[in-house]
């Protein structure tokens, strides 16, 4: 028996001091809300339905953001990966033209015992464009879930992470990068990361400089304490980069 399949396609753009959704499609077992304004960019909370990633299933999704637009994706939960022989996949891909700022901020993988997983999510940057991306998974030593994530400018690679998320078991494991800003602003988000690690007792984190952004790995314990430290990287990042805040 095969399994399931979803796909979710979505298109954004700047319309006067606003970002506003252009196209929401989906279908199969991917679902999508509607739009929440937050400041000048709009949220959308993403979902699936059944009783979590079951062995077999597709996810395919993808999106746009035109100039200047500015999105935020979350999830409407934690999303539970099931057992099985055969792996599930997700496949993500968006393109983001100029000036336009993309926030990936997903909700913890809970991996059963015998969970297959293989997720890839590629982003393709134009001139100026920022990607904020935040993933956080918790599976056993016996699972086999694999994250991996690409930001490519004009075909040229600016970030890649690839982690097994059994590897870190039992703790949990969480990653934030920021791609796509310029050295003073990469200096200055730096030194906001490390300041928030410094404050926080109960996780390991570490964070670095890449060429045209920054990135932190985290462990910790449980899901929660993990959760909470990558929200407050992302708003250390966010007062940095001098993001507006939600009205």
């Amino acid at each position: 028996m095969s399994g399931a399949t979803g796909s979710l396609d979505i298109t954004a753009r700047r319309l006067g001091q606003r970002t506003v959704l252009g196209r929401v499609r989906y279908e199969g077992i991917s679902r999508c809300s509607r739009a929440f304004a937050e400041g000048d960019a709009v949220r959308v909370v993403t979902s699936q339905l059944g009783p979590g990633v079951v062995q077999g299933d597709l996810i395919v999704s993808s999106g746009r953001l035109e100039a200047g637009a500015h999105l935020i994706v979350t999830q409407q939960a934690a999303t539970r990966l099931m057992g099985g022989k055969r792996s599930a996949r997700a496949q993500t891909h968006w393109a983001l033209d100029a000036g336009a700022l993309l926030e990936l901020l997903g909700e913890p993988l809970i991996g059963y015992t015998d969970a297959r997983y293989d997720a890839v999510t590629t982003v393709d940057l134009a001139a100026g464009a920022r990607v904020l991306i935040s993933e956080i998974a918790c599976t056993p030593t016996d699972s086999a879930v694999r994250i991996r994530t690409s930001v490519q400018q004009h075909s040229r690679e600016l970030f890649y992470d690839a982690f097994d998320a059994a590897a870190a078991g039992p703790q949990v494991i969480g990653s934030f990068s920021v791609i796509g800003i310029d050295a003073p602003c990469i200096a200055r988000v730096l030194a906001a990361l490390d300041a928030v690690s410094a404050d926080d007792d109960d996780t390991r984190q570490g964070a670095g400089a890449l060429p045209a952004g920054v990135f932190a790995r985290i462990l910790g314990n449980d899901v929660w304490t993990v959760r909470a430290a990558l929200i407050a990287l992302r708003g250390a990042a966010r007062d940095t980069l001098n993001l507006p805040l939600p009205q």
